[in-house]
């Protein structure tokens, strides 16, 4: 019974294990998504110019991507407590560029922010 209840649980774990491994064997291909669609592995708009931008992209453009920050319409206390949230999860962002970095993200992306333009995507293969 022992031997028999071990196979059971063993059986699926090394099918999932080899069909993870095959999955990871493969090379991905860009693919266009058509339809005007980015290629898959497109980067999307870069963060605009200006006084703490090296800050953002160092701070914030490391785990999303720029228009996840472009769309935001945050006040200013709103944007301090997105980058002392941020910063306590792991941000690399010291003391001293918190200032810099919450003006800057204020400056492009506060409550007046009418920058942002979506980029239509699908799932990859739809």
């Amino acid at each position: 019974m022992r031997r028999r209840v071990g196979r059971m649980v063993l059986g699926p774990a090394l099918a999932g294990a080899v069909v993870f491994l095959a999955a990871a064997q493969r090379t991905p291909q860009p693919r266009s998504s058509g339809g005007g669609l980015p290629e898959l592995g497109t980067l999307l708009r870069p963060l605009p110019d200006g006084p703490g931008k090296t800050i953002a992209d160092g701070a914030c453009v490391a785990c999303h991507s720029a228009d996840i920050i472009r769309q935001q319409r945050l006040t200013e206390k709103q944007w301090q407590a997105t980058v002392t949230k941020m910063a306590g999860w792991g941000a690399p962002v010291t003391d001293d560029e918190r200032g810099p970095l919450i003006a800057y993200l204020v400056r492009n992306f506060g409550p007046d922010n009418d920058r942002f333009e979506p980029v239509t995507a699908r799932p990859a293969g739809r």
